[in-house]
């Protein structure tokens, strides 16, 4: 398997410099066993691997339903077949097409470009195969809403460009490039809210961030930083030199910039017992403490607290907080809504709104790296 992508990627590398396409596999979370297609927009041949079954336009309805190792497929009047795939490819570049499942029952949801169907031991595995910026700008959509200006729209697309082209082969034995969840990146449907968003991402086409060292970066990014963003290795395993922690000054004013949370005591109590056995603390002593700074872990007490346990217990917004002991009841005030690392994404809307460019956004929360054109690198390097 290692050898034959190993090929594929070399073929990659003399490709001309064009937008490619892209598999993901929408509603992975999902076990699909029956849905619907229809044809909203353009014309679209209907194929089982290189065999043409018909040719259908707008309008068109299809129901697919999984027996076994099998797909059953019928449009409105007739049965066409039983199949080990179906595709549902546009003869144009402006096709639409929106799928429904329908066991189990879920909304329609509508994707650009092509549609490819197969069965697997336990449900259909659908997938997207779309053009790449269509499917970065759709990105933009889910992670980052429809009202923000053009600037932050181009350095977001440039992240999660950077990300697809670093994850390409993420699910590649699994038959596609990357999923629909939010562990690959969130991709709800096709990006038709703001015009503005496709705009901004093929004004950026190809580009992408590389490091020092010649390698793609790790382009992570949040909502809010709570005015000083983390350096990678508070929330991961290692420090990266373009991954630094900065004071950030243009988030402070937004809408998670500050929030407080209240538990009661012995709940408060009964975690540090847990997350310490074997320890002594002081339960009447107080847990009061003030976090100027982003620290991966806090003594107070007598007990050391991981801000992320602590984070991921109590389901708080960030691990950027203080602590102020009420007695029968723990206030903890925190920052930002997030990991923290990389770009804040209402920190970079708000330099975009003050006249910053995409490129000053991407140079303000990463160090050290240089922006290329990834169709015209060698992509065996990934």
């Amino acid at each position: 398997m290692r050898k034959l992508i190993v090929i594929f990627l070399l073929s990659l590398a003399i490709l001309p410099a064009k937008t490619q396409s892209i598999k993901i596999s929408i509603m992975n979370d999902q076990i699909i066993n029956s849905l619907t297609i229809n044809i909203r927009q353009g014309t679209y041949y209907l194929k089982s691997g290189n065999e043409t079954l018909g040719e259908y336009k707008k309008g068109s309805i299809f129901h697919i339903t999984r027996f076994n190792d099998q797909l059953e497929v019928r449009d409105k009047r007739h049965f066409i077949g039983n199949f080990t795939e179906v595709g549902f490819e546009c003869t144009t570049g402006k096709g639409l097409i929106s799928v429904k499942s329908v066991n189990p029952m879920l909304d329609s949801r509508e994707y650009d470009d092509n549609i490819i169907l197969k069965p697997t031991t336990s449900r259909i595995l659908v997938l997207n195969k779309i053009d790449m910026e269509k499917y970065i700008a759709s990105v933009i959509e889910a992670e980052g809403g429809n009202n923000a200006p053009s600037e932050y729209y181009k350095a977001q697309a440039v992240l999660i460009r950077t990300y697809t082209i670093k994850n390409m082969f993420k699910h590649s034995e699994e038959g596609f490039n990357l999923c629909d969840q939010v562990h690959c990146q969130a991709y709800r449907a096709r990006s038709s809210q703001h015009p503005e968003i496709l705009k901004a991402t093929l004004s950026t086409a190809g580009m992408v961030l590389m490091g020092k060292d010649s390698i793609l970066i790790n382009s992570p990014f949040h909502s809010n930083c709570g005015g000083e963003t983390s350096e990678s290795g508070m929330v991961w395993q290692h420090n990266l030199p373009y991954l630094r922690s900065i004071p950030d000054p243009f988030c402070n004013q937004s809408n998670y910039a500050n929030w407080t949370v209240t538990i009661p005591r012995d709940q408060w109590l009964k975690y540090n017992t847990d997350a310490n056995p074997g320890k002594t603390f002081y339960s009447e002593g107080s847990f009061s403490f003030k976090l100027n700074h982003r620290s991966k872990t806090v003594v107070v007490n007598g007990v050391e607290l991981n801000m992320r346990n602590v984070r991921e217990t109590f389901g708080l917004k960030s691990t950027f907080f203080s602590i102020n002991d009420k007695g029968p009841q723990i206030e903890i005030t925190g920052k930002g809504f997030g990991h923290g690392v990389g770009m804040c994404q209402q920190g970079a809307m708000e330099m975009a709104r003050m006249g910053y460019t995409w490129l000053d956004i991407i140079n303000f929360y990463f160090q050290q790296v240089d922006i290329v054109d990834y169709r015209e690198m060698k992509l065996e390097r990934y």
